[in-house]
């Protein structure tokens, strides 16, 4: 087994006071992430960002308000969890990391087979990474510490969901 640790839009628009679209509960899981991040680093297991990057007239704005606009302090990883040069952070304009993204070759050049997947929000892009990466068949842990909701039945229900629709291990 290889694992890799996907860390997924805990950039500053969703996790500081002030950002586009703040998720309640983001702050408070990234010295979670940030424990997991040291031990899969520790371990030799790659570490891998996957960050909305919007441009200025995207779609997706007619859905939610401007976030993440490429270039933008919004759009950056938060400081505590700034990746170094042995890190990956892959760009994505969709709720999947997946989704018109390398991540999956990526995955394959690494010959990862299981991914621990964290980051917000759990209910949207968090769940389409975990839904697209048990659909291209990895085995997929969500350490609940280090996941975070649009709210608590948000949580909650994706808990469900995670279990018993994708039958995916909750750690």
């Amino acid at each position: 087994m290889k694992k890799a640790l996907l860390i997924v839009d805990m950039l500053n628009d969703f996790v500081e006071d002030g950002g586009a679209l703040k998720v309640e509960g983001a702050k408070e899981i990234a010295p979670f992430i940030n424990d997991l991040r040291v031990e899969f680093k520790k371990n030799g297991f790659p570490v891998i960002y996957i960050c909305d990057s919007h441009l200025e007239n995207d779609p997706e704005f007619e859905l939610w308000p401007p976030h993440c606009v490429e270039g933008t302090k919004g759009a950056e990883i938060i400081g505590e969890l700034k990746p170094d040069a042995n890190d990956y952070v892959i760009k994505k304009k969709s709720y999947s990391g997946f989704y018109g993204t390398t991540l999956h070759t990526l995955l394959k050049i690494l010959e990862v087979d299981t991914l621990y997947i964290t980051g917000v929000a759990m209910n949207i892009c968090v769940h389409y990474t975990v839904a697209d990466g048990v659909m291209r068949g990895y085995k997929i842990v969500v350490p609940v510490k280090c996941v975070a909701g649009l709210t608590k039945e948000d949580e909650e229900y994706m808990k469900k969901q995670f279990r018993d629709v994708f039958k995916i291990k909750l750690v």
